[in-house]
């Protein structure tokens, strides 16, 4: 389920530039508002597939809790939009990757949880990476988008914190919350909405990707260890940063592909381990 949402989402981020591409007039606000919007009714859709008449009662379930995550994935939604128009794709990618160690900064911060040596090692060893990402972007634009996708890795950790806060509860409903709310905030900003004939077929495909892929990475961490999820997140980091290589000729500088290195090994080696500590207590 996680590597199939992981997959469906790495070409998210070239769609934004591919309608940056195809209509440079179209505002950053514009793309904002019918991403969230979309978003928000694809996954509308697909608890309405599932629940029927019991759709606005899952949505109810969600209490106080559910919008305060919504909140947090509405603000994550759109600075991860400005993050890919400001900076490069692979640097937004990786800085956003580090998602699992903001949980980890966030649980301790909100949930009292505390972290193990090695976490905290990791921790220290992400943020050199980090450092190595954004030290490219010194004195340029992209240093911009960096914080943006820096924002965007924090309300990701309180994202998915809160959802674990509240795991007995049915979180789907809240990326519609999410979606909603970024869509409001881009209609308020937005110079106007309408966009040409050429962007459609992108920003639909953006919406279908978001709902499907955050629908199945909620769910996820109910049939297997947090952990084990944060194996395979950086994947997205990895096959986004090809396509847009690929699809835009968009090439990482030697600054994200060493920073990113270091960010992706020890993601991996630190979920790699928590699953293994987490297996070893149940035996």
């Amino acid at each position: 389920m996680t590597v199939f949402a992981v997959i469906l989402l790495s070409p998210d981020s070239v769609l934004i530039r591919l309608v940056e591409e195809a209509s440079p007039e179209v505002d950053s606000w514009t793309v904002l508002f019918w991403r969230g919007l979309l978003y928000a009714v694809g996954v509308s859709l697909l608890v309405f597939i599932k629940y029927r008449l019991k759709t606005l009662e899952e949505f109810k379930k969600i209490g106080r809790g559910g919008l305060l995550i919504g909140f947090f994935s509405g603000i994550s939604t759109g600075t991860f939009v400005f993050a890919i128009v400001y900076t490069s794709i692979a640097n937004a990618l990786v800085i956003i990757s580090t998602g699992p160690i903001m949980i980890a900064i966030v649980s301790w911060f909100l949930l009292k949880e505390k972290s193990s040596l090695v976490t905290w090692a990791s921790m220290i060893i992400v943020f050199i990476g980090i450092y190595i990402v954004m030290s490219g972007s010194l004195g340029g634009e992209n240093l911009i988008g960096d914080f943006f996708a820096l924002i965007t890795a924090v309300m990701m950790g309180f994202t998915f914190t809160l959802t674990r806060k509240y795991k007995d509860v049915n979180m789907v409903p809240v990326n519609a919350i999410g979606g909603v709310i970024a869509a409001l905030i881009a209609y308020v900003m937005a110079s106007k909405i309408s966009v040409p004939p050429e962007v459609v077929k992108y920003i639909i495909a953006m919406g279908a990707i978001l709902s499907i892929s955050f629908s199945l990475i909620t769910i996820a961490p109910r049939y297997m260890p947090a952990a084990e999820v944060g194996m395979i997140m950086p994947l997205e980091t990895v096959l986004g940063t090809l396509i847009a290589w690929y699809v835009i000729n968009e090439e990482p500088s030697t600054n994200a592909l060493i920073g990113g290195t270091i960010v992706i090994v020890t993601l991996f080696c630190h979920s790699w381990y928590s699953t293994k500590l987490a297996r070893d207590q149940l035996t």
